[in-house]
């Protein structure tokens, strides 16, 4: 049996020490690493599977980058294919394509790039990564934590099979990526403790057996070459170092099948807690991957077909800084404070970064031109702009934000006629229908005397068609004041909204009708940045009152503004078993909103957190036990289960909840609830989302949900979440992905200007039928041409019908890494058409 010694570390960008901490780590293990490769021929190390380490380490000593170069070069290093190592579940799918694809630019300007899926610490990893990998040419897989009771079958090496029918070769890492770690000194004694190891395993004859000889942070063993000659003549069998390629094996029909996610904790903690750990972070980093997906790239690859600049350069600037903040002890926030403070500056960073671009571009199809300029006048042409492949009827907030903000002409300070006419009071009329004045809740808005306020309009807008927009005229008209009552409904078309007496909500979506919803769970939480653990007897959360006021616009706006005040214990006692006796007041405010045309109502939830150690979730109860429901994930639509595992024997006890890509439906009820990750479906039909879990300890060793130690012991106060958050959600009727994404797009509206390129009316890119997904339109990574990605989630094959609005030369298929494919594409009369098989991706290059 020949057995492979993988020299390696596994590298936390930051954790429990800040980036700039461990970067100074990072210079000295590379340096070791590249003293050693050029003393030692037959060295090889791994790099941990991401290509960002390449970045760090040059930003500090660019005089090795030669002999970094070579080292790639040779086949001794592998770095790649990833650029950071990611947490596998909370990025939106294509952000891991992304990651890939930059993780592979990178490595490939170094001349080569790993052909292993390597994940070894991310808490799980969904369905379809089989389908991501392969979209990449990568066909084996390398992990360790996920797995749940099929290890008693599959062993070490299985086919990893994903709801499409992609398959990887995966590789289990049984005890870890550290089971050749910090080796004795003495070569011997080094030689003596693998031996243990390799007699331990039970590796059948036809997979080499895998020893990985590194740990988190750690420099090489520089005795590797003495140690792995004598492990050969201690076990009697062949040792030999190398990469992690030099175990790649063909998929052999024999091999045990795995399908589905991997969520197990038999061998390894999966640590769940991560996924509502610091909200707030989790929102942003939500927030960033909708500017990007849903409005960045897509306008970005349209707007250059129009005459707009090119803003490729911003996507690439913005994606990194987005994906620095994908690790999973970044993400996933089980990191110091310091940590979580660049963390959140990174993503106010790439979120500011994509605002302002899009902003940017649309501003120029609007007509604004290079300066942006507004015209001079109250009256104003608006520009709203859809950025769904499909004709779509929504709310949209429009800032009365005209540029310049003031002037000086010979001197004297001047403001834009609708800036005064907004300051005095004045109503607006859109299209000759009133507008709703709101306050505006950016707080970069230029506010120039001292009690002016920053104002948006809203307003429906109907029938804007698939990417493109409408024009409409902006008037002052007399003040069309808000009616504001203590009124509890507020209805449209097929949409019904009651308050009940605890404040809750009564909702009816078509013939369905929901009660209790938006209900309060709070439980006590002894655990830790990884894991909740509920303390005993616990008394929970107590409604002190429940006040509401209703509001109604004339232009069919509607909602109801619900405050709520609780009692809640202040953290738990000394013992950290019970809650304290001592309580703080917690007021939860909710907002009710519907619109004519539109069939949901939008949430609006804000809380201030006065208290410690606690988890609290908002309940949507749909009225009768479910056994099985729906939920999106990583690149598709989930059918889970209220069912529990079979965790017995697992390391760490399976939780009941379980992490979505953005809603979650039960019972014909969807709750949408972007950036926050977290939810359980209880048998009796409850859905329960996760608002936010505080929590003021990076790990602690006396959790009882979790008796595997998961990190240091270390505390970190400000993931006790003290002050305001604030989330957005949607209640829909049925299971409808598309539905709910519009939801989380909505629209985009502007000031226009004289000369629009993109003429009003106009469909730049629609697709049919309903049941496919845009996953992606965006820039190709090289040449002039669109990439579109869709996603079939159904367990149906459909036809794809692409009906572009500009001219194209040619059609082709082409993989996630965007080298061609296989996949027939037909292009007839500007018409593209395309099979997209159930639960797949396909992606085609307009060029």
């Amino acid at each position: 049996m020949r057995c492979l010694l993988v020299s390696h570390f596994h590298w936390d960008r930051e954790w429990y020490r800040t980036f700039e901490s461990y970067r100074a780590r990072l210079v000295d293990a590379v340096d070791c690493v590249l003293d050693l490769l050029a003393a030692d021929c037959d060295f090889r190390f791994l790099l941990d599977g991401q290509s960002i380490l390449l970045e760090d380490y040059l930003a500090v000593r660019p005089s090795r980058r030669d002999e970094l170069t070579c080292g790639i070069r040779e086949g001794r290093l592998a770095v790649g294919p990833w650029y950071v190592q990611p947490d596998s579940l909370l990025p939106s799918g294509e952000a891991h394509v992304r990651n890939l694809l930059h993780g592979r630019a990178l490595a490939m300007s170094f001349d080569a790039v790993s052909r292993v899926g390597y994940v070894p610490d991310s808490f799980g990893h969904p369905a379809q990564l089989p389908q991501l990998l392969a979209g990449f040419g990568i066909t084996s897989f390398v992990h360790w934590r996920g797995n749940g009771n099929e290890v008693d079958r599959i062993g070490t090496v299985y086919r990893w099979v994903a709801p499409d029918g992609s398959t990887v070769t995966a590789r289990l890492l049984r005890d870890g990526y550290f089971d050749a770690a910090c080796l004795p000194a003495d070569v011997d004694e080094a030689a003596s403790r693998l031996a243990e190891v390799l007699s331990r395993r039970g590796d059948g004859d036809d997979e080499p057996v895998l020893l990985l000889n590194g740990f988190d942070h750690m420099l090489p063993d520089g005795h590797i070459a003495a140690v792995t000659e004598a492990l050969a003549r201690r076990a009697g069998r062949r040792v030999e170092r190398g990469l992690l390629e030099d175990a790649l094996t063909p998929d052999r029909d024999d091999l045990p099948e795995v399908r589905g996610e991997l969520v197990g904790a038999r061998l390894a903690n999966l640590l769940p807690g991560v996924w509502s750990t610091r909200m707030p972070i989790k929102l942003a980093n939500r927030r960033c991957e909708t500017l990007l997906e849903g409005w960045a790239e897509p306008w970005a690859a349209l707007a250059r077909r129009l005459g707009a600049p090119d803003e490729r350069p911003a996507l690439r600037r913005a994606w990194p800084r987005l994906l620095e903040c994908q690790a999973h002890d970044s993400l996933c926030a089980c990191s110091l404070d310091a940590v979580a403070r660049d963390v959140a500056a990174r993503l106010a960073e790439a979120e500011g970064l994509t605002h302002e671009s899009v902003s940017r571009l649309l501003g120029r199809l609007a007509g604004l031109g290079v300066e942006r300029r507004t015209p001079w006048t109250v009256e104003q042409e608006l520009a709203v702009f859809n950025p769904s492949p499909h004709p779509r009827t929504d709310v949209v907030r429009v800032p009365l934000d005209p540029y310049p903000a003031l002037r000086l002409p010979v001197g004297l300070l001047e403001f834009p006629p609708l800036a005064v006419a907004a300051a005095e009071g004045m109503g607006f009329e859109i299209d000759g229908r009133p507008a709703r004045v709101v306050r505006s809740n950016d707080p970069g808005r230029p506010r120039w005397m001292p009690d002016q306020e920053a104002l948006d309009l809203e307003v429906v807008v109907a029938d804007v068609p698939a990417f493109g927009c409408r024009r409409l005229h902006l008037t002052t008209a007399p003040p069309s004041d808000h009616q504001i009552d203590e009124g509890n409904e507020i209805a449209s078309a097929g949409v019904h909204v009651h308050v009940a007496r605890d404040g809750t909500f009564d909702v009816r979506l078509g013939g369905a009708e929901y009660g209790g919803l938006l209900a309060v769970e709070d439980r006590g939480d002894r655990g830790d940045s990884y894991d909740f653990d509920p303390v005993d007897d616990d008394r929970g959360i107590e409604l002190i009152s429940a006040g509401w006021r209703r509001w109604h616009h004339p232009g069919g706006l509607a909602g109801i503004e619900v405050a709520r005040t609780f009692m809640l214990p202040r953290g738990l006692d000394a013992s950290r078993t019970r809650r304290r006796t001592e309580s703080d007041l917690l007021t939860l405010w909710t907002e009710a909103r519907i619109a004519p045309g539109v069939p949901r109502v939008d949430l609006t939830v804000r809380v201030d957190n006065p208290a410690d150690d606690h988890r609290l979730r908002l309940l949507f109860p749909t009225g009768r036990p479910v056994a099985s429901f729906h939920a999106a994930t990583t690149f598709d639509v989930a059918a889970r289960t209220t069912s529990r595992s079979d965790d017995a024997r697992w390391v760490h006890r399976a939780p009941a909840t379980f992490p979505h890509q953005g809603w979650v439906s039960a019972n014909g009820l969807t709750v949408v609830a972007p950036g926050l990750p977290e939810a359980e479906v209880t048998d009796e039909g409850t859905i329960a989302i996760t608002l936010l879990r505080a929590v003021g300890w990076l790990a602690r060793f006396d959790l009882r949900s979790r008796p595997v130690p998961a990190g240091p012991v270390m505390p970190i106060p400000g993931a006790q979440l003290r002050g305001p958050l604030e989330a957005r959600l949607a209640l829909l009727a049925g299971v409808d992905p598309i539905a709910a994404r519009d939801a989380e797009l909505g629209f985009w509206a502007l000031l226009g200007g004289p000369a629009p390129l993109l003429p009003a009316g106009e469909a730049l890119l629609a697709l049919e039928p309903s049941g496919l997904v845009l996953s992606s339109l965006k820039p190709a990574e090289n040449g002039d041409g669109i990439v579109v990605r869709l996603l079939n989630p159904t367990g149906v094959p459909l036809t794809a019908i692409l009906r572009p609005g500009f001219p194209v030369r040619a059609v082709r298929a082409v993989r996630l890494d965007e080298e061609p494919a296989s996949d027939p594409v037909t292009f007839d009369r500007g018409v593209v058409r395309f099979e997209v098989p159930p639960h797949a991706l396909r992606s085609v290059l307009l060029d």
